[in-house]
């Protein structure tokens, strides 16, 4: 059954002082009650315009802890819809293999990769391939709700889904291929350390200047990471990929850190401090998650999520199956904003073991 909100007789008498403490009252209860593990299977896949897509996370939900994020999976039997939005998506290739077509480019994807649809002027236009006919292809998609509205994100539909009305197939062919190497550029306008220096320097040509370097970047800046093709590093966290982090400056969208991971039987991640907003989905494999002691168990399909408190969280990843663990995060790039720590205290509380074995005693 489903409740009906009962309306408070009182709040027609608030000021707006006191319903904006009611807003961020109610946000922080969210974060203590709303879901922080979705399960795959109880997430059904809908067919629309665009194609066949199951939601995870969506700006329309409100019984999850996060509502910052959309998270989908498309799966892709021919093709998809075309259609254009302002990019900034970021796309993980669950399986299979493809194509996706944008700008009058073409990228070639499978299974591992990573796609990135940039920020550009009057939208990013694309639409996607299945190149192999006896199976899908599946991947999973991050939208970053927040730099959505900031951007003034909004979709169009160009063109449906053949299957929808039982329309013919198209080819991308013709199309321009990319390659998805790239060495892009790492000037930036020097820094102003001291207030005594600003009437030396115009700080609004340094703006414009910055504007330059970024265009010069994004022009020179790949829209695919190659799974296969990235090293594996062992850290303190564990053994992990990034495909984007602030310090890579070749990736065309650079407002979110993403890395892959892997934990052995019987093993476990670090044990971190962490501000929260983080999204995991789970690969393969089976284990649970420990949120301020609090046990999510998942299996792979399933979507795990860190709320925000204003101390941070502390959680690690705990591989209890009879094969490795994989999974894949994606948080908000705040490095260069409100900072690494993020004021909540970023600290890695406990090595993984492997880290640990690695060290000189």
């Amino acid at each position: 059954m489903e409740r009906e909100r009962v309306k408070d007789p009182d709040a027609d008498q608030l000021s707006d002082y006191d319903k904006t403490i009611r807003h961020y009252q109610e946000w922080a209860e969210r974060q203590k009650n709303g879901k922080l593990l979705i399960r795959g299977d109880e997430r059904q896949f809908q067919t629309s315009r665009q194609g066949i897509i199951k939601y995870y996370l969506n700006a329309l939900f409100t019984d999850t802890a996060l509502s910052s994020w959309g998270v989908f999976e498309h799966l892709i039997k021919r093709q998809s819809g075309r259609h254009r939005h302002q990019g900034g998506i970021i796309i993980y290739v669950l399986e299979g293999h493809g194509m996706t077509e944008t700008v009058g480019e073409v990228l070639e994807w499978q299974a591992g990769d990573l796609l990135l649809l940039p920020v550009q002027p009057g939208g990013c236009t694309h639409q996607h391939w299945n190149k192999d006919a006896s199976k899908g292809c599946r991947w999973v998609a991050f939208r970053d709700l927040l730099v959505a509205r900031y951007i003034a994100n909004a979709i169009d539909q160009v063109s449906e889904m053949p299957d929808m009305r039982g329309g013919a197939s198209t080819s991308p062919e013709g199309y321009r291929r990319r390659e998805w190497k790239a060495t892009a550029s790492v000037e930036q306008p020097p820094l102003v350390a001291n207030p005594d220096e600003l009437s030396e320097v115009n700080l609004f040509d340094r703006l414009l200047a910055m504007r330059d370097l970024q265009r010069k970047r994004l022009s020179q800046a790949t829209w695919l990471i190659r799974g296969d093709e990235l090293p594996w590093e062992l850290n303190a966290h564990g053994k992990m990929q990034w495909y984007l982090h602030p310090s890579l400056a070749y990736t065309a969208v650079q407002t979110q850190l993403f890395y892959r991971q892997e934990i052995p039987v019987g093993s476990r991640s670090g044990v971190q401090r962490h501000g929260g907003d983080a999204v995991f989905y789970m690969l393969e494999g089976e284990g649970y998650t420990e949120v301020d002691g609090v046990r999510h168990v998942w299996k792979a399909g399933d979507v795990m999520t860190l709320p925000v408190f204003a101390d941070g969280v502390v959680y690690r990843h705990i591989n209890t199956g009879a094969k490795p663990v994989r999974l894949i995060c994606i948080e908000r790039n705040l490095v260069h904003t409100v900072g690494v720590d993020r004021q909540s205290g970023f600290e890695q509380l406990q090595p993984c073991p492997e880290y640990r074995q690695s060290r000189p005693s």
